[in-house]
């Protein structure tokens, strides 16, 4: 307003308070009337309009924090209250929050009486109002349940108690996807979606349906299970009256355009603030910018330390060559140590490529014989040691390389403890061998033996055409130790074999099942173990039958095939024991008494199913046998003892109930 109509205004106001008898009992003379009655005009006509002035956009919203909701202090906050008023900042309108059932907030914005809404559908209310065309939100609705309920489709929700917040365009969308697909599900509308969620966590209802982003924190504090499947996704503009406040849209759309503008757009440092959750992380672009700091420095760093290590480099260069003839002694020394003193075979490959770097070999490799009765017809290529840029041959050498292929008479050289230099040109391993394997590269051939058996031979491409005599020596050396070591290992394999095998069946005998067992329980205490191990005592119906019937020779044999029958069915990490007589034992690590109990039916029903051929003597009998089974799980602070005589009690009342069944016993 003009500070001259104020000054008139304030003017005729302090007239007429100054006189107030006066201007009442004075009468009005034509000359006052038209002076009056052109100070209003001109009055009327200089003042603002009214809608400028006082203009008020009432905005409809239920509530759904963080999107809309009334504070402690009675003030509407959340992400649409602060977009308006960041929209409201500069314009010649104010806002007015309106909170109510969303189906009613429709009604009151078809009518008029509110000017602006949120989350309508632009899809089945699009003909009743003015949508703008920059959108401000987008959402999309989903299933949670508790416990291991899950919702994956809508045919889950059949017969189901559903819990949702009404007033929103997903709620009528869920029913009519229900009633199109024939699917009968009870829907339980609440005021807001805490009171939905509350319904869920106290059992009243099955499932819940929320809009996602809005429910992240309450589902993780309730620790309840969301649905991969969702409906209804909506993207959300905002909405008046139709053919009302299109002056209004215009400019909200603008305004949404520039806030949503810019490296750092205002828009989006608002949805951070409102919907920022740690499952719903984000990486700032400072941290973006710290971090490639970071990382320069560093680089910039290593720079300097590489060049400042280059000194130390040639200081070290040559303290090794110093050093490399007592490096060959201890190289030898702890071999021996790691060798012959039962280390176990994880160190061959090890040892082998600190021997090529000592005798500066090219190429080492480790060769092994097949052994007698084994199909394999070519050596086995156990390791490979390469200078850098070389090629491997493993693989082609593995195909074709065979000991007796060389040249005639060079399997008894090796037999004889010689050593064989040669040629690829010479052994005819140029044409097996990639192109670039000259026909003049020197290879050298040192036997290794297993007590007193050719074992295998250690191949070696040396740098040079002639091995040097230290080196040749150092070579030896290592052979007669691995040879030992191969003889010890042997000799060991044969005495724990002795040890843990029944010599009827070749299954593990009962002090290696039991050692095996306490080892499971063991690993299970510790944590090292997923669930605890289950045992299986199996018992052979009427055994002694067959022994009073065919004898005791054809028995054993009997013995033999059920041994086959139980070792065929089991994992490669289950352990099939002998216990004694016709009792046998299965343990099965980190299986449910479920899985346990299914592997049992398994072994009954192969037991019971196959054919035994005894032969003995030149005659042959055919019989068939069953067996049955006890199954128990290890419990709660049980040990190996109360474990074993639960399942033998299991196993005597499968026994008791007719035998060839399988029971299970009771958890501790």
């Amino acid at each position: 307003m003009p500070i001259w109509t104020s000054l008139l205004k304030g003017h005729l106001l302090t007239r007429i308070k100054a006189h107030p008898a006066s201007s009442a009992r004075a009468p009005l003379t034509p000359r006052k009337m038209a002076f009056l009655f052109l100070a209003l005009l001109f009055l009327w006509s200089s003042a603002p309009p009214l809608s400028a002035q006082e203009r008020v956009i009432r905005y409809g919203m239920t509530e759904l924090p963080p999107l809309f909701h009334q504070g402690e202090d009675g003030s509407f906050q959340g992400f649409f209250p602060d977009l308006l008023r960041l929209l409201a900042e500069g314009e010649p309108w104010k806002v007015e929050f309106i909170e109510g059932h969303g189906d009613d907030l429709l009604v009151q914005l078809e009518r008029g009486e509110i000017d602006l809404l949120s989350m309508a559908s632009t899809v089945a209310l699009e003909r009743r109002f003015d949508y703008g065309k920059v959108q401000h939100y987008a959402t999309w609705y989903t299933f949670y349940t508790q416990g291991q309920a899950e919702v994956l489709s809508f045919q889950d929700l059949e017969g189901k108690r559903i819990a949702m917040q009404g007033g929103f365009y997903a709620f009528h969308e869920l029913r009519r996807i229900l009633g199109r697909l024939g699917i009968f599900s009870r829907i339980v509308s609440t005021r807001t979606k805490d009171e939905a969620f509350d319904l869920l966590r106290e059992g009243k209802v099955d499932v819940c349906v929320a809009e996602q982003m809005t429910t992240a924190r309450l589902v993780r504090d309730y620790r309840f299970r969301r649905s991969p499947f969702i409906f209804a996704p909506s993207r959300i503009f905002f909405a008046t009256t139709k053919g009302r406040n299109a002056d209004l849209l215009n400019g909200l759309d603008e305004k949404l355009t520039q806030l949503q503008a810019g490296p750092f757009p205002p828009l989006e440092r608002l949805r951070r603030r409102w919907f920022y959750d740690e499952e719903f992380t984000f990486f700032p672009r400072w941290a973006l910018c710290a971090l490639a700091g970071t990382l320069f420095l560093l680089a910039l760093a290593c720079c300097c330390l590489v060049l400042l290590s280059r000194k130390d480099r040639i200081i070290s260069q040559r303290k090794a060559e110093l050093e490399e003839r007592l490096k060959a002694e201890r190289f030898l020394s702890g071999v021996a140590q790691q060798l012959l003193s039962g280390e176990e075979a994880e160190a061959i490959a090890e040892i082998f490529a600190g021997l090529r770097g000592i005798t500066k070999a090219r190429r080492l490799l480790l060769l092994r014989r097949p052994s007698r009765g084994s199909q394999r017809r070519t050596p086995e290529v156990l390791s490979e040691e390469l200078a850098p840029g070389l090629s491997s041959w493993k693989e082609l050498l593995e195909e074709r390389l065979s000991l007796t292929g060389f040249s005639p008479g060079w399997l008894g050289a090796l037999r004889r403890k010689k050593t064989i230099p040669t040629t690829l040109a010479e052994s005819g391993l140029d044409r097996l061998l990639p192109s670039d394997a000259g026909g003049a590269t020197p290879l050298v051939l040192y036997p290794l033996f297993e007590e007193g058996r050719l074992w295998g031979a250690l191949a070696l491409e040396p740098e040079h055409e002639g091995l040097a005599e230290a080196t040749d020596l150092l070579l030896k050396t290592f052979c007669e130790i691995f040879s030992a070591h191969l003889r010890q290992q042997k000799e060991a394999s044969r005495l724990l074999r002795l040890a843990t095998t029944d010599p009827l069946t070749g299954l593990a005998n009962r002090r290696y099942f039991f050692d095996s067992l306490d080892l499971q329980i063991d690993r299970f205490r510790t944590g090292k173990a997923k669930s605890a191990p289950s045992i299986i005592l199996a018992d052979i119906d009427h055994f002694k039958r067959v022994n009073d019937a065919f004898g005791h020779d054809k028995g054993d044999e009997a013995l033999r095939q059920f041994a086959q029958t139980l070792s065929g069915a089991l994992r490669r990490c289950d352990l099939a024991a002998r216990l004694g007589g016709e009792e046998f034992a299965v343990l099965l690590p980190e299986a449910t008494t479920d899985q346990a109990y299914q592997v049992a039916l398994r072994l009954r029903d192969r037991t019971a199913e196959r054919v035994y051929r005894l032969s003995a003597d030149a005659e042959q009998t055919e019989i068939r046998m069953t067996a049955s089974f006890g199954i128990a799980t290890l419990g709660d602070e049980e040990g190996l003892s109360r474990l074993y005589q639960r399942a033998d009690r299991a196993l005597y009342e499968a026994k008791s109930s007719g035998r060839n069944e399988v029971a299970q016993a009771d958890l501790p």
